[in-house]
C-alpha cells in the first residue's frame, strides 16, 4: 500500500516508517522539517505544513492510508498556546480528514489518554472525536489509536518526557526531577511494540470507527521508573520531588485496556527491563552530555 506518515520525522514516526517498509509498503514521510530524521536512511519525504489546507487536500488522495502523527506536543508547554495548538492539532487534523474524503483514504489517527484538562489533551480529544464523526457520518475509514507512554531509542528532548530526561539526568549524576509524589502511574510500551500494534489495528477493517488503547496493560509508578533507570546506569542520582506541572493532576493512574489488542493476538515483545536497557544504551551512544 501507499502509506503516508504525517509527523514522520519524529521519534515514533521513524520506528513506524521502519516497520511499514519492512512489511513491503511504499512509505512517504510528511514533515515540516527541511531535512528528515537522521534515523531513517534516504526516506521518501514531502515537506508540508498540515495547516496548509490547499496543499494537504491535494496530497492526501494520492495515498491508500495515512498514519496521522503530526501535531504540537506538550502538557505544560502548551498551556498558554491554546490558539496555536488548536490550529495545528484540530484544524490540521480536519485538513487530513477532508483530504482523505476525496477517495476514502484510510486515516489512522494517533491520540493519547486525555485524562487531564490542558491544551494538549483538549486538542487531541477534539481530533479523536472528529475522526469518529467522519467515520459515522461520511463513511470514512478511520480508527483512533490511543498510545500510552511510548519510549525507546531516538526520542528527543523537545518536550519534557520522563524517560529521556530521567536518562540524561542519571547519566550526569544529577537529581532526577519528579513532579508530584511519584506514585502516579504510567503504562510504558516500547516504540517498536507500539507501532507493531498500530499497524495491526490499522489493517483490521472491523475496528474502523473505534478508539483503541495501545499499551502493555501494566502500571509502573514514576518513582519506580526513576529508580530503574538509575540502577541500570549505575547512577548516583537522587530523586527530587517537585510540585505538579501545570496541566497535570496528582495521583493519576494510566494503564491501557488491552482487551482488543489481546483479541488481535498482540502481546508486547519487549520487556520494560530489556527495553529500558536498550534505550539507555542508545542515549549513551548518541547523547552529548
Amino acid at each position: 500500500m501507499k502509506a503516508l506518515i504525517t509527523g514522520g520525522s519524529g521519534f515514533i514516526g521513524s520506528h513506524l516508517y521502519d516497520l511499514l517498509e519492512e512489511k513491503g509498503h511504499d512509505v512517504t514521510l510528511l514533515s515540516l522539517k527541511s531535512s528528515v530524521t537522521s534515523n531513517i536512511r534516504n526516506p521518501k519525504s514531502i515537506i508540508a505544513d498540515i495547516t496548509d489546507r490547499e496543499k494537504i487536500l491535494d496530497i492526501i488522495p494520492h495515498f491508500d492510508v495515512v498514519y496521522h502523527l503530526a501535531g504540537l506536543l506538550g502538557t505544560s508547554e502548551l498551556i498558554t498556546q491554546a490558539y496555536r495548538a488548536s490550529r495545528v492539532n484540530i484544524l490540521g487534523t480536519l485538513n487530513i480528514l477532508d483530504g482523505a474524503l476525496k477517495r476514502k483514504t484510510k486515516v489512522i489517527h494517533i491520540t493519547k489518554p486525555n485524562v487531564w484538562l490542558n491544551t494538549y489533551s483538549i486538542t487531541k480529544q477534539a481530533g479523536e472525536s472528529f475522526a469518529k464523526m467522519y467515520h459515522d457520518e461520511f463513511g470514512l475509514p478511520t480508527v483512533s489509536v490511543k498510545w500510552l507512554n511510548v519510549y525507546g531509542p531516538r526520542q528527543s528532548f523537545h518536550c519534557q518526557k520522563a524517560v529521556p530526561f530521567f536518562i540524561r539526568w542519571a547519566l550526569k549524576n544529577e537529581d532526577i526531577q519528579v513532579w508530584g509524589n511519584g506514585t502516579q502511574t504510567m503504562d510504558l510500551i516500547h516504540a517498536r511494540d507500539a507501532v507493531r500494534a498500530t499497524i495491526m489495528i490499522g489493517e483490521n477493517e472491523n475496528l474502523e470507527g473505534a478508539t483503541i488503547d495501545v499499551g502493555t496493560g501494566e502500571e509502573t509508578t514514576v518513582n519506580e521508573l526513576a529508580y530503574m533507570i538509575a540502577r541500570i546506569i549505575g547512577s548516583k542520582s537522587k530523586i527530587r520531588h517537585l510540585p505538579m506541572r501545570a496541566g497535570e493532576t496528582p495521583d493519576t493512574r494510566l494503564v491501557a485496556d488491552t482487551t482488543i489488542l489481546n483479541n488481535l493476538g498482540f502481546s508486547s515483545g519487549i520487556s520494560l527491563e530489556d527495553g529500558m536497557k536498550e534505550t539507555v544504551d542508545w542515549y549513551v551512544a548518541n547523547l552529548k552530555l
